[in-house]
């Protein structure tokens, strides 16, 4: 996966100044390029993903929760219901929003929350101090 991220990368111009390797992703960003390249393996076919951060006007963390039972326990944590937390774009124009998971509970322990929570709040930052663009004035 990450050979086929580096040509990605490379075929279309891009210096990565941070990424991040999951077991079943890769996350990289150009910042000079302003330009985000995730590639995912599903099911040993790579699927990638170019996000043009000029097109970007928010990048916000999100928690998804299941639903909590009326018969749990009320001493549970609410780590327990925590489905997912993601990294969400949300561009300017009609595009529908772009949900980055770092923490999907089907493949990862409740023990990994605290590290990729972490994480997605560190991409969280370095996204939204790159927005919004500036704009380019015409001469």
């Amino acid at each position: 996966m990450l050979i086929v991220f580096n040509r990605l990368g490379s075929l279309y111009y891009l210096s990565f100044t941070s990424q991040e390797i999951f077991h079943n992703k890769i996350i990289g960003l150009d910042g000079l390029r302003r330009k985000i390249l995730i590639i995912e393996d599903c099911n040993h076919r790579y699927d990638f993903r170019f996000i043009d951060l000029c097109e970007v006007k928010a990048c916000k963390l999100k928690k998804i929760y299941g639903s909590v039972n009326g018969s749990d326990s009320p001493k549970n944590r609410l780590e327990k219901y925590l489905e997912a937390i993601t990294l969400q774009f949300d561009f300017k124009r009609e595009n529908p929003p772009v949900a980055l998971e770092f923490y999907p509970n089907i493949t990862n322990n409740i023990f990994n929350i605290t590290e990729l929570e972490r994480k997605a709040k560190q991409w969280e930052v370095l996204v939204s101090k790159m927005l919004p663009c500036p704009q380019q004035k015409i001469a």
